[in-house]
């Protein structure tokens, strides 16, 4: 075991001894603790001077009796959160499927309840971004193979709020963009189910019919309680290409709102890292390249930019699949594409992004 002065820690050392923390008896950080970058930083605003460190052979030793701990970040987005952010859009889609293909009008208290919990839904959805701003995004978590709809606009809404975090929104800005993007999808209560919930690839017909979703979705809200133009506008123009190729106006750069640009990024990453009947999810990676190469021409180039510096494509602790055929789990991703890792089963630390032995190596797939 050394003494380690905190302005030489590196990712990738082990913790040999309980850090204490002032008035407390739980520790800042217990023995045996994998640093992260994050780690590294808390102790720094700590003001800790110098840490116990695991020399090579304890470390290895450590590895093989399956001692280390790789901390992982609480999520970003608390169950209980998604799990009312999941009710309140279930009853809003009922609300508008009433409305819309039934004919039928919902009262005003339901429907003034409902959007007053979606609101309060946003709000702390803000407040969680704000309570770290440098935080990454990442929405696996929000994912499920069922009750797609509902599931993709709270991620569309995460993505996009923290997408207009970098760009300088301000908190009623925030709350406004984050209702318009947790409703982008609301026209497609007056899509058929039967093309909705399609388990293969739509053909043109079905296509132009899905196509009608972000109109209705306008319809919908500019004769709702809502009123509010803005919004509206922002769920009609989400499928426009800055390129002038989108849907419905075929509008180009400027001319498409701020919010739409937005709400398009957060809008495709999110559905083409998604499992569907009919095809498998992108990888993230992948996904993310396929981003930056539309950006231009499908994307709006600041928007794309934004996006990248949010976004968590490898959560620390999640497993990885690499192109030497090993598995591995991610320990440190200051650089997101190009992450640290750790070796399964033999513990051995690869740092895809400095160590120059491994450039050939690229992460295949994440696993969990």
């Amino acid at each position: 075991m050394k003494l380690v002065a905190v302005e030489n820690l590196t990712i990738g050392m082990v913790v040999g001894k309980d850090i204490p923390l002032a008035d407390s008896f739980t520790p800042l950080v217990r023995k045996n603790t994998l640093l992260t970058g994050n780690l590294i930083a808390l102790m720094r605003e700590h003001n800790l001077q110098h840490v116990y460190i695991l020399d090579p052979e304890e470390q290895k030793k450590a590895e093989s009796a399956s001692l280390i701990h790789i901390p992982q970040k609480p999520p970003l987005i608390s169950p209980q959160l998604k799990e009312d952010a999941i009710k309140s859009l279930s009853e809003l889609f009922e609300l508008v499927s009433l409305g819309v293909m039934g004919h039928q009008s919902p009262s005003q208290n339901t429907s003034i309840n409902t959007i007053r919990d979606l609101n309060r839904v946003v709000d702390q959805l803000i407040t969680s971004l704000e309570s770290d701003k440098g935080a990454l995004v990442n929405i696996t978590s929000l994912k499920k193979f069922d009750e797609y709809t509902f599931h993709h606009s709270l991620s569309v809404a995460v993505l996009a709020l923290a997408i207009a975090q970098r760009l300088g929104f301000d908190r009623i800005s925030l709350s406004r963009i984050g209702k318009c993007a947790i409703m982008h999808d609301i026209g497609k209560t007056a899509v058929p189910l039967d093309i909705i919930h399609k388990p293969s690839t739509l053909d043109a017909r079905e296509f132009e019919l899905i196509k009608e979703h972000s109109a209705a979705g306008y319809d919908f809200l500019c004769r709702s309680i809502l009123n509010d133009e803005e919004i509206s506008l922002g769920v009609l123009y989400h499928h426009e290409r800055v390129d002038g190729f989108g849907y419905p106006n075929g509008l180009k750069e400027n001319d498409i709102p701020l919010w739409s640009r937005i709400i398009s990024v957060a809008d495709v990453y999110d559905a083409i890292t998604s499992n569907r009947p009919y095809r498998l999810p992108m990888q993230p990676a992948a996904a993310l390249e396929y981003i930056m190469g539309g950006s231009g021409t499908i994307f709006d180039y600041d928007v794309v930019n934004a996006f990248l510096c949010k976004i968590e494509l490898y959560p620390i602790g999640s497993q990885v699949e690499l192109s030497n055929g090993k598995m591995a789990i991610v320990c440190g991703n200051d650089h997101p594409m190009r992450p640290m890792v750790r070796l399964l089963p033999n513990g051995e630390f690869l740092d895809l992004y400095r160590d120059r032995n491994c450039l050939d190596i690229v992460i295949l797939k994440l696993v969990s």
